[in-house]
């Protein structure tokens, strides 16, 4: 049976407006969860949420707030022009239902439809002309007119699981493993921007909020590919269009996952490159960290479904079992390195008994 909880905290989550630059509202919704949970944390100069369990940090789990999205920056009483972020084939836009929403309280301001679409020189679309049905402003934001949150069996489908599904995950396990008196420094990092080339997530590392010796597990949800299902589990994400994920960490993950399968039949994972798209542990990755990714099993990626918009998907034994694993990961970080270097051992253990077979020969 799902966890009543967690599936609370994925309704309200998922029907909260957001964009990239408007995620006031979700990110109101977790500094109240937090606060609820008595989990401390702090805001930084670009909006980012980071919440703290246990001692001095050793691992970040990070989240984005934000969805593919726009902003009206003009309007007249029966249309509006808006700059679009986030990536999404041109393909899909033109006559596809737009929602709006009040930029004071999050409310439904209008609706309309995409009537004409802008590309920039890479062929990417980044302005819009809307038909609109009723009055909106400056400054209002919107998305596609999708399902807020429905369940079916046991999928949950959204307007936007990319990546508020990824918030209530590691807002799930920072509570699991307040609860549970974990003493491992762990840091939840809530971003925004990241839709529109990681902001939140360069100011996090140009600020020097995470040491460089924190490690960081990306938590997201990403595009089922060839090999990966809804409902096998998280995937233990090897790397991603970008980059290919630090070693050391995947073999650390992999090895926590096995020894959960092997607790609890119930629990299923899965490993993949999961290059439909980047995500937050390649800039991590590049400015030193030690980066690992966990992906929940996404359908209909960026709503681009088989020929027009529709919603994504996720499966909720995924949530489930990625909030497991995380919780594991964060309980076992002091077994990091004896774990890796239990790799090395083995894989060098012929050595002495062998190698000198290979002299002379």
């Amino acid at each position: 049976m799902a966890d009543a909880d967690l599936l609370g905290v994925l309704e309200r989550l998922l029907s909260l407006p957001t964009a990239p630059f408007h995620e006031r509202f979700v990110s109101a919704f977790l500094r109240e969860e937090l606060t609820r949970s008595a989990i401390e944390f702090a805001c930084d100069e670009y909006g980012n949420i980071v919440a703290c369990t246990g001692g001095e940090a050793e691992l970040a789990l990070v989240a984005h707030m934000d969805h593919p999205g726009f902003e009206v920056v003009a309007a007249t009483a029966t249309s509006a022009e808006a700059a679009w972020y986030g990536g999404v084939d041109a393909t899909y836009f033109r006559g596809a239902g737009v929602v709006v929403y009040d930029q004071d309280t999050g409310a439904i301001a209008a609706r309309g439809a995409v009537r004409k679409i802008r590309k920039n020189a890479a062929g990417r679309v980044e302005a819009m002309t809307l038909a609109m049905k009723g009055r909106v402003r400056a400054g209002d934001f919107g998305t596609w007119d999708l399902v807020p949150f429905r369940r079916a069996r046991d999928l949950i489908h959204t307007k936007g699981a990319d990546d508020l599904v990824g918030c209530a995950a590691v807002l799930s396990t920072l509570k699991r493993l307040q609860a549970r008196g974990v003493t491992t420094g762990v840091r939840g990092v809530f971003t925004r921007g990241e839709e529109y080339g990681f902001l939140g997530t360069l100011g996090m590392i140009r600020s020097g909020a995470l040491a460089p010796e924190v490690k960081v597990i990306s938590v997201e949800t990403s595009k089922a590919l060839p090999g990966v299902v809804l409902g096998g589990g998280p995937v233990i994400r090897l790397g991603d269009r970008a980059s290919m994920f630090d070693h050391r960490m995947v073999y650390f993950m992999d090895a926590v996952a096995r020894d959960l399968a092997e607790a609890d039949r119930r629990f299923r994972f899965q490993r993949r490159v999961m290059d439909g798209g980047t995500c937050e542990a390649t800039p991590y990755q590049l400015a030193g960290h030690k980066a690992g990714g966990v992906a929940i099993p996404l359908h209909n990626y960026h709503n681009q479904g088989k020929s027009r918009i529709g919603a994504e998907a996720v499966a909720i034994r995924d949530v489930e079992g990625a909030i497991g694993l995380l919780t594991e990961l964060a309980s076992r970080m002091n077994q990091f390195d004896k774990t890796t270097e239990e790799l090395k051992k083995r894989i060098e253990s012929g050595w002495e008994k062998y190698g000198e077979r290979l002299r002379g020969a």
